[in-house]
């Protein structure tokens, strides 16, 4: 089953603007989103969150128009998408980071209950919600979401399959 969940990137200025700042409704900010990246899979604050605050750690930078180019590139994969309009997607959890200051901050809204889960610096995201039986995105080293698949072991695997099936039928 997919956790489905969207991140934006909002500048933190809408947020002062607001009664409840960042604990507001992500709806709010729709229109004020540098991007609207669409996950399929794995949206709790678990797993998301932390990859969020993990990558974070490796993109020091407040400019949001950055931050947002930057997020497509490293998180992006097969079941990833790019909306216009974030309010008409069906998902579960809406992360927004904060940017346009050096102290980050990240919430997270839960669609389903409309609720703020949290509202926190990448450093409490990582303490609150890290588990020690998780594999994270390695972003420290380089490592994004995207895998590109190696041509030549498929080309193995797929010679391996064959003669496995060949010596069945034979």
């Amino acid at each position: 089953m997919a956790t489905r969940n969207l991140t934006m990137v909002v500048n933190r200025k809408h947020a002062e603007e607001s009664e409840l700042g960042f604990a507001e409704n992500p709806a709010v900010f729709s229109d004020k989103s540098y991007v609207n990246m669409y996950l399929h899979h794995d949206g709790y604050p678990e797993w998301q969150g932390v990859q969020i605050a993990n990558w974070l750690h490796t993109n020091p930078t407040s400019d949001g128009s950055r931050l947002a180019a930057k997020l497509v590139h490293d998180m992006y994969y097969d079941s990833c998408y790019l909306y216009a309009d974030p309010m008409h997607i069906d998902h579960q959890y809406t992360y927004i980071i904060w940017s346009g200051k050096q102290d980050r901050w990240v919430s997270c809204w839960d669609n389903y209950n409309s609720r703020n889960v949290f509202v926190l610096k990448p450093e409490k995201i990582i303490t609150k919600y890290m588990l020690d039986d998780m594999d994270y995105t390695d972003f420290a080293n380089g490592e994004t979401r995207y895998k590109e698949w190696d041509v030549d072991k498929i080309k193995q695997h797929s010679a391996e399959l064959i003669d496995m099936l060949s010596k069945i039928t034979n």
